[in-house]
């Protein structure tokens, strides 16, 4: 297996790449492709910029993909930039939902005081 850093991963679009440390049998250094589904099988939810992991890889359409993956460490401080953007996300969310909410019992209010 061969050890690399997380170059980027997206989770909503289920795809990102991974740095090796060393060259591979062949002599490669490119990053090599991960998707959704090498994690899926390795039982990991998730992965951040700059975590370490090693991955077994094989050549897909030309190009170097991930085929077995295991998180070594987590980069902490990514982490933590992570879960802090996700609960900003959901608390926009729930503040525009309770807008909503507000704004549809002031039309109703506003649409019975001019009916009568």
């Amino acid at each position: 297996m061969r050890q690399g850093k997380v170059k980027w991963y997206n989770g909503k679009k289920c795809f990102g790449f991974v740095s090796p440390d060393a060259p591979n049998a062949d002599g490669n250094m490119d990053d090599v492709f991960v998707h959704s589904s090498a994690l899926k099988e390795a039982g990991i939810r998730f992965l951040n910029e700059n975590d370490i992991v090693e991955f077994d890889e094989e050549p897909r359409n030309g190009k170097l993909s991930v085929t077995t993956i295991k998180l070594i460490q987590r980069d902490e401080e990514s982490a933590r930039q992570f879960q802090e953007r996700r609960a900003e996300r959901r608390r926009a969310r729930e503040e525009r939902k309770k807008h909503e909410e507000q704004t549809e019992r002031k039309e109703k209010r506003g649409f019975a005081f001019w009916k009568k």
